[in-house]
Protein backbone atom coordinates (compact mmCIF):
# COMPACT_ATOMS: atom_id res chain seq x y z
CA UNK A 1 0.00 0.00 0.00
CA UNK A 2 2.82 2.33 0.90
CA UNK A 3 4.57 1.45 -2.37
CA UNK A 4 1.47 2.40 -4.37
CA UNK A 5 1.16 5.71 -2.50
CA UNK A 6 4.79 6.54 -3.21
CA UNK A 7 4.39 5.85 -6.94
CA UNK A 8 1.26 7.98 -7.00
CA UNK A 9 3.17 10.85 -5.37
CA UNK A 10 5.95 10.60 -7.96
CA UNK A 11 3.40 10.66 -10.76
CA UNK A 12 1.78 13.84 -9.36
CA UNK A 13 5.16 15.57 -9.02
CA UNK A 14 6.05 14.68 -12.61
CA UNK A 15 2.79 16.11 -13.91
CA UNK A 16 3.21 19.31 -11.91
CA UNK A 17 6.80 19.70 -13.16
CA UNK A 18 5.70 19.27 -16.76
CA UNK A 19 2.99 21.89 -16.36
CA UNK A 20 5.48 24.27 -14.78
CA UNK A 21 7.90 23.84 -17.70
CA UNK A 22 5.12 24.43 -20.19
CA UNK A 23 4.17 27.66 -18.39
CA UNK A 24 7.78 28.82 -18.32
CA UNK A 25 8.21 28.11 -22.01
CA UNK A 26 4.95 29.88 -22.74
CA UNK A 27 6.16 33.05 -20.98
CA UNK A 28 9.84 33.08 -22.01
CA UNK A 29 9.45 32.30 -25.70
CA UNK A 30 7.39 35.40 -26.51
CA UNK A 31 9.82 37.56 -24.46
CA UNK A 32 12.79 36.19 -26.41
CA UNK A 33 10.89 36.76 -29.62
CA UNK A 34 10.18 40.38 -28.59
CA UNK A 35 13.85 40.96 -27.85
CA UNK A 36 14.78 39.57 -31.24
CA UNK A 37 12.22 41.84 -32.91
CA UNK A 38 13.55 44.88 -31.05
CA UNK A 39 17.08 43.96 -32.09
CA UNK A 40 16.02 43.60 -35.74
CA UNK A 41 14.19 46.95 -35.65
CA UNK A 42 17.20 48.64 -34.11
CA UNK A 43 19.55 47.18 -36.71
CA UNK A 44 17.16 48.20 -39.48
CA UNK A 45 17.23 51.80 -38.24
CA UNK A 46 21.01 51.72 -37.97
CA UNK A 47 21.33 50.45 -41.53
CA UNK A 48 19.45 53.52 -42.78
CA UNK A 49 22.28 55.79 -41.62
CA UNK A 50 24.24 57.24 -44.56
CA UNK A 51 27.98 57.25 -43.82
CA UNK A 52 28.75 59.55 -46.76
CA UNK A 53 29.50 63.12 -45.70
CA UNK A 54 28.08 66.02 -47.71
CA UNK A 55 25.95 69.07 -47.11
CA UNK A 56 22.91 67.09 -48.26
CA UNK A 57 23.51 63.98 -46.11
CA UNK A 58 24.31 65.99 -42.98
CA UNK A 59 21.14 68.04 -43.40
CA UNK A 60 18.96 64.91 -43.22
CA UNK A 61 21.05 62.95 -40.71
CA UNK A 62 18.89 61.83 -37.75
CA UNK A 63 20.08 63.20 -34.39
CA UNK A 64 22.01 60.75 -32.22
CA UNK A 65 19.72 58.95 -29.79
CA UNK A 66 22.00 59.88 -26.89
CA UNK A 67 22.33 63.57 -27.87
CA UNK A 68 18.86 64.91 -27.03
CA UNK A 69 20.21 67.02 -24.16
CA UNK A 70 22.89 68.79 -26.22
CA UNK A 71 21.87 72.43 -26.78
CA UNK A 72 22.75 74.41 -29.89
CA UNK A 73 24.82 76.86 -27.85
CA UNK A 74 26.87 74.06 -26.29
CA UNK A 75 27.36 72.33 -29.64
CA UNK A 76 28.71 75.39 -31.47
CA UNK A 77 30.97 76.60 -28.66
CA UNK A 78 34.42 76.78 -30.14
CA UNK A 79 36.67 73.79 -29.47
CA UNK A 80 40.13 74.81 -28.32
CA UNK A 81 43.21 72.65 -27.89
CA UNK A 82 41.65 70.79 -24.98
CA UNK A 83 39.52 67.78 -25.91
CA UNK A 84 35.98 68.35 -24.59
CA UNK A 85 34.87 65.92 -21.90
CA UNK A 86 31.96 63.59 -22.54
CA UNK A 87 28.78 64.60 -20.77
CA UNK A 88 28.66 62.60 -17.48
CA UNK A 89 25.20 61.22 -18.26
CA UNK A 90 26.30 60.06 -21.72
CA UNK A 91 29.54 58.68 -20.27
CA UNK A 92 27.62 56.49 -17.81
CA UNK A 93 25.10 55.15 -20.33
CA UNK A 94 27.31 54.81 -23.41
CA UNK A 95 29.20 51.56 -22.49
CA UNK A 96 26.04 49.45 -22.29
CA UNK A 97 24.89 50.81 -25.65
CA UNK A 98 28.26 50.05 -27.23
CA UNK A 99 28.35 46.54 -25.78
CA UNK A 100 24.91 45.84 -27.19
CA UNK A 101 25.96 47.26 -30.58
CA UNK A 102 29.02 45.04 -30.85
CA UNK A 103 27.04 41.99 -29.71
CA UNK A 104 24.42 42.57 -32.37
CA UNK A 105 26.94 42.84 -35.21
CA UNK A 106 30.65 42.54 -35.87
CA UNK A 107 30.35 44.17 -39.30
CA UNK A 108 32.44 47.36 -39.21
CA UNK A 109 30.11 49.39 -41.43
CA UNK A 110 27.22 48.50 -39.13
CA UNK A 111 29.28 49.50 -36.08
CA UNK A 112 30.16 52.82 -37.74
CA UNK A 113 26.52 53.48 -38.50
CA UNK A 114 25.62 52.49 -34.96
CA UNK A 115 28.11 54.98 -33.55
CA UNK A 116 26.66 57.76 -35.72
CA UNK A 117 23.13 56.73 -34.74
CA UNK A 118 24.11 57.12 -31.08
CA UNK A 119 26.35 60.20 -31.17
CA UNK A 120 25.52 62.36 -34.22
CA UNK A 121 24.92 66.05 -33.55
CA UNK A 122 21.24 67.09 -33.54
CA UNK A 123 22.09 70.51 -35.05
CA UNK A 124 23.46 69.85 -38.55
CA UNK A 125 20.18 70.71 -40.27
CA UNK A 126 19.75 73.98 -38.37
CA UNK A 127 23.24 75.30 -39.02
CA UNK A 128 23.21 74.30 -42.71
CA UNK A 129 19.86 76.00 -43.31
CA UNK A 130 21.12 79.14 -41.54
CA UNK A 131 24.22 79.20 -43.71
CA UNK A 132 22.24 78.73 -46.92
CA UNK A 133 19.93 81.60 -45.92
CA UNK A 134 22.86 84.05 -45.66
CA UNK A 135 22.55 87.20 -47.77
CA UNK A 136 25.12 90.04 -47.76
CA UNK A 137 24.00 93.08 -45.76
CA UNK A 138 25.87 95.85 -47.56
CA UNK A 139 24.28 99.27 -47.28
CA UNK A 140 22.54 100.26 -50.49
CA UNK A 141 23.97 103.51 -51.93
CA UNK A 142 21.65 106.36 -52.79
CA UNK A 143 22.34 107.27 -56.41
CA UNK A 144 20.39 110.39 -57.38
CA UNK A 145 18.85 110.55 -60.81
CA UNK A 146 21.08 113.07 -62.63
CA UNK A 147 18.36 114.12 -65.07
CA UNK A 148 16.50 117.33 -64.23
CA UNK A 149 13.72 119.35 -65.75
CA UNK A 150 14.87 121.52 -68.61
CA UNK A 151 15.80 125.02 -67.43
CA UNK A 152 16.11 123.99 -63.78
CA UNK A 153 19.17 125.44 -62.13
CA UNK A 154 21.72 123.25 -60.44
CA UNK A 155 21.96 123.55 -56.68
CA UNK A 156 25.38 124.44 -55.41
CA UNK A 157 26.84 121.95 -52.99
CA UNK A 158 26.54 123.20 -49.43
CA UNK A 159 29.46 123.01 -47.05
CA UNK A 160 27.32 122.67 -43.91
CA UNK A 161 24.26 120.44 -43.62
CA UNK A 162 22.03 120.06 -40.55
CA UNK A 163 19.58 117.17 -40.57
CA UNK A 164 16.60 117.74 -38.25
CA UNK A 165 15.02 114.42 -37.34
CA UNK A 166 11.40 114.27 -36.17
CA UNK A 167 11.19 111.63 -33.41
CA UNK A 168 7.69 112.49 -32.22
CA UNK A 169 5.22 109.74 -31.33
CA UNK A 170 3.45 109.93 -34.71
CA UNK A 171 6.57 108.38 -36.27
CA UNK A 172 5.56 105.14 -34.55
CA UNK A 173 2.70 104.77 -37.03
CA UNK A 174 3.12 102.54 -40.07
CA UNK A 175 3.42 103.29 -43.76
CA UNK A 176 3.18 100.41 -46.23
CA UNK A 177 3.57 97.90 -43.40
CA UNK A 178 6.70 99.44 -41.86
CA UNK A 179 7.14 101.80 -38.93
CA UNK A 180 7.74 105.34 -40.21
CA UNK A 181 10.66 105.83 -37.83
CA UNK A 182 12.51 102.83 -39.28
CA UNK A 183 11.89 104.03 -42.84
CA UNK A 184 13.08 107.55 -42.06
CA UNK A 185 16.19 106.28 -40.25
CA UNK A 186 17.20 104.13 -43.23
CA UNK A 187 16.69 107.05 -45.60
CA UNK A 188 18.64 109.54 -43.48
CA UNK A 189 21.55 107.11 -43.04
CA UNK A 190 22.00 106.69 -46.77
CA UNK A 191 21.40 110.37 -47.47
CA UNK A 192 24.03 111.47 -44.94
CA UNK A 193 26.56 109.01 -46.33
CA UNK A 194 26.30 110.65 -49.73
CA UNK A 195 26.17 114.35 -48.81
CA UNK A 196 28.86 113.69 -46.24
CA UNK A 197 31.40 113.34 -49.05
CA UNK A 198 31.10 117.05 -49.92
CA UNK A 199 29.68 118.63 -46.76
CA UNK A 200 30.13 118.61 -43.04
CA UNK A 201 27.03 117.21 -41.38
CA UNK A 202 25.16 117.42 -38.10
CA UNK A 203 22.22 115.42 -36.75
CA UNK A 204 19.69 117.14 -34.49
CA UNK A 205 16.77 115.11 -33.11
CA UNK A 206 13.61 116.44 -31.48
CA UNK A 207 10.58 114.94 -29.72
CA UNK A 208 12.57 111.89 -28.55
CA UNK A 209 12.02 112.34 -24.81
CA UNK A 210 9.03 111.91 -22.52
CA UNK A 211 5.78 110.77 -24.12
CA UNK A 212 2.74 112.18 -25.93
CA UNK A 213 0.86 112.63 -22.63
CA UNK A 214 0.09 116.15 -21.32
CA UNK A 215 2.21 115.48 -18.24
CA UNK A 216 5.31 115.00 -20.42
CA UNK A 217 4.68 117.94 -22.75
CA UNK A 218 7.32 120.23 -21.24
CA UNK A 219 10.00 117.53 -21.19
CA UNK A 220 9.22 116.44 -24.75
CA UNK A 221 8.99 119.96 -26.20
CA UNK A 222 12.34 120.82 -24.58
CA UNK A 223 14.02 117.72 -26.00
CA UNK A 224 16.07 119.10 -28.89
CA UNK A 225 19.51 117.54 -29.02
CA UNK A 226 22.48 117.53 -31.38
CA UNK A 227 23.51 113.86 -31.41
CA UNK A 228 26.13 114.14 -34.16
CA UNK A 229 28.17 117.35 -33.83
CA UNK A 230 28.83 119.33 -37.00
CA UNK A 231 31.90 117.87 -38.63
CA UNK A 232 33.29 115.38 -41.09
CA UNK A 233 30.99 112.48 -41.87
CA UNK A 234 32.09 109.27 -40.15
CA UNK A 235 29.81 106.43 -41.11
CA UNK A 236 29.92 104.33 -37.94
CA UNK A 237 29.58 107.29 -35.60
CA UNK A 238 26.72 108.83 -37.58
CA UNK A 239 24.76 105.59 -37.83
CA UNK A 240 25.28 104.95 -34.12
CA UNK A 241 23.79 108.38 -33.44
CA UNK A 242 20.77 107.62 -35.66
CA UNK A 243 20.19 104.32 -33.86
CA UNK A 244 20.47 105.85 -30.38
CA UNK A 245 16.92 107.22 -30.04
CA UNK A 246 13.30 106.18 -30.51
CA UNK A 247 10.00 107.98 -31.21
CA UNK A 248 8.46 109.29 -27.99
CA UNK A 249 6.51 112.51 -27.69
CA UNK A 250 5.55 115.95 -28.97
CA UNK A 251 6.75 117.91 -32.04
CA UNK A 252 8.83 121.05 -31.25
CA UNK A 253 9.51 121.89 -34.91
CA UNK A 254 9.98 125.61 -34.24
CA UNK A 255 12.42 124.89 -31.41
CA UNK A 256 14.42 122.54 -33.67
CA UNK A 257 14.73 125.22 -36.36
CA UNK A 258 15.77 127.77 -33.71
CA UNK A 259 18.45 125.32 -32.56
CA UNK A 260 19.71 125.11 -36.17
CA UNK A 261 19.72 128.93 -36.37
CA UNK A 262 21.90 129.16 -33.25
CA UNK A 263 24.28 126.59 -34.67
CA UNK A 264 24.52 128.22 -38.12
CA UNK A 265 25.26 131.66 -36.63
CA UNK A 266 28.77 130.37 -35.94
CA UNK A 267 29.39 129.31 -39.54
CA UNK A 268 30.79 131.63 -42.20
CA UNK A 269 29.23 129.76 -45.12
CA UNK A 270 25.57 129.10 -45.77
CA UNK A 271 23.84 126.18 -44.09
CA UNK A 272 21.22 123.89 -45.54
CA UNK A 273 18.63 122.46 -43.17
CA UNK A 274 17.02 119.14 -44.12
CA UNK A 275 13.85 118.07 -42.31
CA UNK A 276 11.92 114.81 -42.63
CA UNK A 277 8.66 115.18 -40.69
CA UNK A 278 5.26 113.55 -40.56
CA UNK A 279 3.59 116.11 -38.30
CA UNK A 280 2.97 119.77 -37.65
CA UNK A 281 4.15 121.81 -34.66
CA UNK A 282 2.51 120.64 -31.40
CA UNK A 283 4.54 122.61 -28.84
CA UNK A 284 2.90 126.05 -29.41
CA UNK A 285 5.93 127.33 -31.34
CA UNK A 286 5.93 129.23 -34.65
CA UNK A 287 8.01 127.20 -37.09
CA UNK A 288 7.28 129.60 -39.98
CA UNK A 289 8.78 132.55 -38.09
CA UNK A 290 11.65 130.37 -36.91
CA UNK A 291 12.40 129.46 -40.52
CA UNK A 292 12.17 133.12 -41.57
CA UNK A 293 14.65 134.07 -38.81
CA UNK A 294 17.11 131.42 -39.99
CA UNK A 295 17.05 132.76 -43.55
CA UNK A 296 17.50 136.31 -42.30
CA UNK A 297 20.75 135.36 -40.54
CA UNK A 298 22.35 134.43 -43.85
CA UNK A 299 20.82 134.69 -47.31
CA UNK A 300 22.50 131.40 -48.22
CA UNK A 301 20.68 129.51 -45.47
CA UNK A 302 17.82 127.30 -46.68
CA UNK A 303 15.22 125.01 -45.15
CA UNK A 304 14.18 121.99 -47.21
CA UNK A 305 11.37 119.77 -45.95
CA UNK A 306 9.88 116.43 -46.93
CA UNK A 307 6.40 115.85 -45.54
CA UNK A 308 6.24 112.09 -45.04
CA UNK A 309 2.71 110.69 -45.26
CA UNK A 310 1.11 113.89 -43.89
CA UNK A 311 -2.45 115.22 -43.87
CA UNK A 312 -3.58 118.43 -45.60
CA UNK A 313 -3.23 120.80 -42.64
CA UNK A 314 0.23 119.51 -41.78
CA UNK A 315 1.29 119.83 -45.41
CA UNK A 316 0.15 123.46 -45.52
CA UNK A 317 2.26 124.32 -42.48
CA UNK A 318 5.36 122.48 -43.70
CA UNK A 319 5.10 124.15 -47.11
CA UNK A 320 4.99 127.57 -45.44
CA UNK A 321 8.00 126.67 -43.28
CA UNK A 322 10.06 125.72 -46.36
CA UNK A 323 9.03 128.85 -48.25
CA UNK A 324 9.92 131.09 -45.29
CA UNK A 325 13.35 129.47 -45.21
CA UNK A 326 14.09 130.01 -48.93
CA UNK A 327 13.84 126.26 -49.42
CA UNK A 328 11.57 123.72 -51.02
CA UNK A 329 8.84 121.44 -49.79
CA UNK A 330 8.31 117.95 -51.17
CA UNK A 331 5.62 115.44 -50.38
CA UNK A 332 6.23 111.69 -49.98
CA UNK A 333 3.23 109.44 -49.35
CA UNK A 334 5.14 106.14 -49.25
CA UNK A 335 8.59 104.76 -48.38
CA UNK A 336 9.45 104.56 -52.08
CA UNK A 337 8.44 108.19 -52.65
CA UNK A 338 10.53 109.24 -49.64
CA UNK A 339 13.56 107.48 -51.06
CA UNK A 340 13.05 108.91 -54.55
CA UNK A 341 12.48 112.43 -53.25
CA UNK A 342 15.68 112.36 -51.23
CA UNK A 343 17.60 110.96 -54.17
CA UNK A 344 16.21 113.29 -56.79
CA UNK A 345 15.62 116.54 -54.93
CA UNK A 346 17.97 116.78 -51.98
CA UNK A 347 21.30 115.47 -53.20
CA UNK A 348 23.34 118.31 -54.71
CA UNK A 349 24.03 117.80 -58.40
CA UNK A 350 27.57 119.17 -58.04
CA UNK A 351 28.57 116.34 -55.74
CA UNK A 352 32.26 115.63 -56.11
CA UNK A 353 32.23 112.32 -57.99
CA UNK A 354 35.78 111.65 -57.00
CA UNK A 355 34.23 110.31 -53.78
CA UNK A 356 31.73 108.09 -55.53
CA UNK A 357 33.89 104.99 -55.04
CA UNK A 358 33.17 105.20 -51.30
CA UNK A 359 29.54 104.30 -51.98
CA UNK A 360 30.58 100.74 -52.85
CA UNK A 361 31.77 98.35 -50.10
CA UNK A 362 35.37 98.95 -49.08
CA UNK A 363 37.95 96.49 -47.81
CA UNK A 364 36.83 96.76 -44.19
CA UNK A 365 33.20 96.19 -45.08
CA UNK A 366 34.13 93.21 -47.25
CA UNK A 367 36.14 91.74 -44.38
CA UNK A 368 33.22 92.13 -41.98
CA UNK A 369 30.84 90.59 -44.50
CA UNK A 370 33.16 87.63 -45.10
CA UNK A 371 33.13 86.97 -41.34
CA UNK A 372 29.33 87.09 -41.32
CA UNK A 373 29.17 84.64 -44.21
CA UNK A 374 31.58 82.25 -42.51
CA UNK A 375 29.77 82.29 -39.16
CA UNK A 376 27.49 79.29 -39.73
CA UNK A 377 29.91 77.21 -41.84
CA UNK A 378 32.45 77.59 -39.04
CA UNK A 379 29.84 76.41 -36.55
CA UNK A 380 29.31 73.33 -38.72
CA UNK A 381 33.00 72.49 -38.49
CA UNK A 382 32.93 73.00 -34.70
CA UNK A 383 29.94 70.65 -34.43
CA UNK A 384 31.82 68.09 -36.52
CA UNK A 385 34.92 68.32 -34.33
CA UNK A 386 32.87 67.78 -31.18
CA UNK A 387 31.20 64.78 -32.75
CA UNK A 388 34.61 63.40 -33.74
CA UNK A 389 35.77 63.58 -30.12
CA UNK A 390 32.66 61.66 -29.01
CA UNK A 391 33.30 58.98 -31.63
CA UNK A 392 36.93 58.69 -30.47
CA UNK A 393 35.83 58.25 -26.84
CA UNK A 394 33.35 55.57 -27.89
CA UNK A 395 36.00 53.67 -29.86
CA UNK A 396 38.30 53.79 -26.83
CA UNK A 397 35.56 52.32 -24.62
CA UNK A 398 34.99 49.46 -27.08
CA UNK A 399 38.71 48.76 -27.37
CA UNK A 400 39.33 48.83 -23.60
CA UNK A 401 36.53 46.28 -23.10
CA UNK A 402 37.76 44.07 -25.95
CA UNK A 403 34.46 44.50 -27.80
CA UNK A 404 36.45 45.18 -30.97
CA UNK A 405 39.79 43.82 -32.11
CA UNK A 406 42.95 45.94 -32.43
CA UNK A 407 42.55 45.84 -36.19
CA UNK A 408 38.94 47.01 -35.96
CA UNK A 409 39.94 49.76 -33.53
CA UNK A 410 42.52 51.09 -35.99
CA UNK A 411 40.05 51.09 -38.87
CA UNK A 412 37.38 52.80 -36.76
CA UNK A 413 39.80 55.55 -35.69
CA UNK A 414 40.86 56.14 -39.30
CA UNK A 415 37.20 56.37 -40.28
CA UNK A 416 36.40 58.87 -37.50
CA UNK A 417 39.31 61.06 -38.62
CA UNK A 418 38.26 60.86 -42.28
CA UNK A 419 34.70 61.78 -41.30
CA UNK A 420 35.96 64.85 -39.43
CA UNK A 421 38.07 65.90 -42.43
CA UNK A 422 35.07 65.45 -44.73
CA UNK A 423 32.94 67.70 -42.51
CA UNK A 424 35.73 70.29 -42.65
CA UNK A 425 35.55 70.15 -46.45
CA UNK A 426 31.81 70.85 -46.26
CA UNK A 427 32.58 73.85 -44.04
CA UNK A 428 35.11 75.15 -46.57
CA UNK A 429 32.65 74.71 -49.43
CA UNK A 430 29.82 76.49 -47.59
CA UNK A 431 32.11 79.36 -46.55
CA UNK A 432 33.33 79.74 -50.12
CA UNK A 433 29.75 79.86 -51.41
CA UNK A 434 28.85 82.64 -48.97
CA UNK A 435 32.03 84.55 -49.83
CA UNK A 436 31.05 84.37 -53.48
CA UNK A 437 27.61 85.77 -52.56
CA UNK A 438 29.33 88.73 -50.88
CA UNK A 439 31.68 89.25 -53.84
CA UNK A 440 28.81 89.16 -56.31
CA UNK A 441 26.75 91.67 -54.31
CA UNK A 442 29.72 94.00 -53.91
CA UNK A 443 30.46 93.80 -57.64
CA UNK A 444 26.81 94.54 -58.45
CA UNK A 445 26.79 97.63 -56.19
CA UNK A 446 30.09 98.87 -57.60
CA UNK A 447 28.80 98.43 -61.13
CA UNK A 448 25.70 100.52 -60.34
CA UNK A 449 27.89 103.24 -58.80
CA UNK A 450 30.20 103.26 -61.85
CA UNK A 451 27.25 103.45 -64.23
CA UNK A 452 25.80 106.35 -62.23
CA UNK A 453 29.13 108.20 -62.34
CA UNK A 454 29.37 107.79 -66.10
CA UNK A 455 25.79 108.96 -66.57
CA UNK A 456 26.46 112.04 -64.43
CA UNK A 457 29.63 112.84 -66.34
CA UNK A 458 27.87 112.52 -69.67
CA UNK A 459 25.08 114.82 -68.55
CA UNK A 460 27.48 117.50 -67.29
CA UNK A 461 29.45 117.32 -70.53
CA UNK A 462 26.24 117.90 -72.46
CA UNK A 463 25.68 121.02 -70.38
CA UNK A 464 29.18 122.23 -71.03
CA UNK A 465 30.47 121.64 -67.52
CA UNK A 466 34.18 121.02 -67.11
CA UNK A 467 35.41 118.06 -65.10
Amino acid sequence: MKRHSFLLLLLILFVLSACSNEKENATTKPAVKQDEEKQDNRLNEVEKINLEVSEETLAILPPGTMMAGLTYEEDVEEVGNDIPELDPDIKSKLPSQLEQLTKESDDLDTIKKGLVALLASPHYKEVIESSNAYQPQFEEPYLPDPTRSEGEEEVAATKKAIILFDASSSMLLQSDGRVKMDIAKDAVKSFAQTIGQSSEVSLVVYGHKGSESDEDMFESCSAIEELYPMGKYLKQDFQTAVDSFESKGWTPLAGAIQKATEMSSNYLEGTTIYIVSDGAETCSGDPIQASRDLAAKNSSNTVNIIGFDVDGNTEDQLKAVAEAGNGKYFKADSPEELKNTIQYEWLPSTLDLAWAFTMAPDGWEMGDEYKMGEQYPLQLWTIGRRESHRLSDAITIMADNNWVTDEQQTELRDWAMERSDAIKEVYISMAKENREKADAKSKEIRQRVDEWVEKMKALKQERGDIW
